[in-house]
């Protein structure tokens, strides 16, 4: 799909350099709005999605559920969901909560993390609250429009765990061969967005512009060669992905939606 970032219909100098910076960042168009409509500045311009950037990063992706053609913007603001609460408790030191992924992940102070799966980032900025100043989280995704909408969205945080994780647009197979042997401590996969959560509108726009492959053996071979520690793979309940992979799951909590598996490194 094209890309291209653009502002809010009434954007502040400010806004428009800092739109005009981002797209420069990701390599793509900017489009000045000009009091057009989202649907018609896309058509004018041929492009298939929209990042909108002001005090928030957000995404226009005609046909998605919300995407409309209000001057107002698009329908999608981007969000870590439960992430930001999970790293805000992290940072807090609350404890009365277990992580299930943290848990799995066993991640220390100093320890750099490749999320080969981003998504909407959440794991990655817990992560990176896990791992400190002095750690490193770098969250991969194949997708042109999710990497800048989750990149742009991580930069606006109010979380400093959130200017830590590095967005790479970047295939995972293609960068786990570029990368040394044990470079990353722990790395992390969680396919689970190809399946269907009929509740949450933003996944369902994760799953249309995500690549939908399943994740499978020689990546995890690829994985633990790069991993210094271990590889972790989540996967939804009942667990279907870890089961086709041959995979063990953690114990976990009765009645878990989210399953863990850990694979040594080589």
């Amino acid at each position: 799909m094209r890309l291209a970032i653009t502002t809010p219909a009434s954007p502040s100098p400010a806004t428009v350099a800092a739109a005009r910076r981002a797209a420069a960042r990701h390599g793509v168009a900017f489009l000045p709005r000009h009091g057009h409509e989202l649907a018609e500045l896309a058509a004018g311009a041929g492009v298939d999605v929209l990042v909108v950037l002001g005090g928030q990063a957000s995404l226009w992706l005609p046909g998605a559920p919300g995407a409309g053609s209000s001057r107002a913007g698009p329908g999608h603001r981007w969000n870590p969901g439960m992430g930001a609460l999970r790293a805000r408790r992290l940072a807090l030191g609350e404890r009365a909560t277990p992580d299930p992924f943290l848990a799995a992940a066993d991640l220390h102070v100093g320890d750099a993390v490749l999320d080969c799966t981003l998504g909407l980032g959440a794991d990655a900025l817990v992560a990176a609250q896990a791992v400190g100043e002095g750690g490193r989280v770098v969250g991969l995704e194949s997708s042109p429009a999710l990497a800048a909408w989750v990149d742009e969205g991580l930069r606006r945080l109010d979380a400093p765990a959130a200017r830590r994780v590095e967005v790479r647009c970047a295939d995972h197979a293609a960068f786990l061969d570029a990368s040394p042997e044990r470079s990353f401590d722990v790395v992390v996969f969680d396919p689970m967005f190809r399946h269907a959560r009929a509740q949450e509108a933003t996944f369902d726009v994760v799953r249309r512009l995500a690549d939908a492959r399943p994740l499978g053996e020689a990546a995890l071979a690829r994985a633990r060669r790069v991993a210094r520690r271990w590889v972790v793979v989540k996967d939804g309940a009942p667990g279907w992905d870890l089961a086709r992979l041959g995979l063990d799951p953690l114990p976990s909590a009765r009645g878990a939606r989210r399953y863990f598996a850990r694979l040594a490194a080589a």
